[in-house]
């Protein structure tokens, strides 16, 4: 799950070609893939970044999203601290009008991710497939929101922004709202 920070990072920096091995080292050589051992010596490549600011959501974005019918936020926590029941960062609760997708029922009991299909289910429930609607997903500081994004990507949705500060730069400051409680039936 934490390699797709840099995918995310990458992208955002407008470098696209980037993929995520699922299972990690071991699973490759587990597969029997082909490994080296000692130096390698690369062509010299120059990487000119290319800024995507529709996947960064800021804290101002995230103020303007909660007046708008058409920005599906998409919190990754755990259900308490989503609730709120659990105090995790500065205060408890959610941003007002979040769907929830936890991102530790898109692992695999092997740690992998799931097959997208079995992921499907989560997403659509949250809104997070509406094609009229801009998704942002959000944890704690940026990094299970990024594996909300990988797999939304997965299904096709690969516009999706991450607000990078999540919990810990909006719980911090008293004047946002947050909602407790668990959230009214979609």
């Amino acid at each position: 799950m934490w390699a797709t920070r840099l995918w995310w990072n990458l992208r955002l920096e407008g470098f696209d070609d980037v993929a995520v091995l699922d299972g990690g080292f071991r699973a490759w050589r587990d597969a029997g893939l082909p490994v080296v051992t000692g130096e390698e010596t690369r062509p010299a490549a120059t990487f000119t970044a290319r800024r995507r600011p529709e996947l960064l959501a800021r804290k101002e974005d995230v103020l303007v999203a909660l007046e708008r019918d058409d920005v599906q936020l998409v919190n990754s926590l755990d259900r308490p601290t989503f609730e709120g029941t659990r105090v995790t960062y500065a205060r408890p609760g959610r941003i007002p009008g979040s769907s929830h997708v936890f991102f530790g029922e898109l692992v695999s009991p092997d740690g992998g991710a799931r097959d997208v299909e079995e992921v499907r289910p989560a997403f659509e429930a949250a809104g997070a497939l509406e094609e009229d609607k801009k998704v942002v997903t959000y944890c704690g500081s940026g990094i299970a929101a990024t594996y909300l994004a990988f797999n939304l990507a997965r299904l096709g949705r690969d516009d999706v922004a991450v607000y990078d500060g999540s919990m810990t730069e909006w719980a911090a400051d008293e004047n946002l709202p947050l909602e407790v409680g668990a959230p009214p039936a979609r």
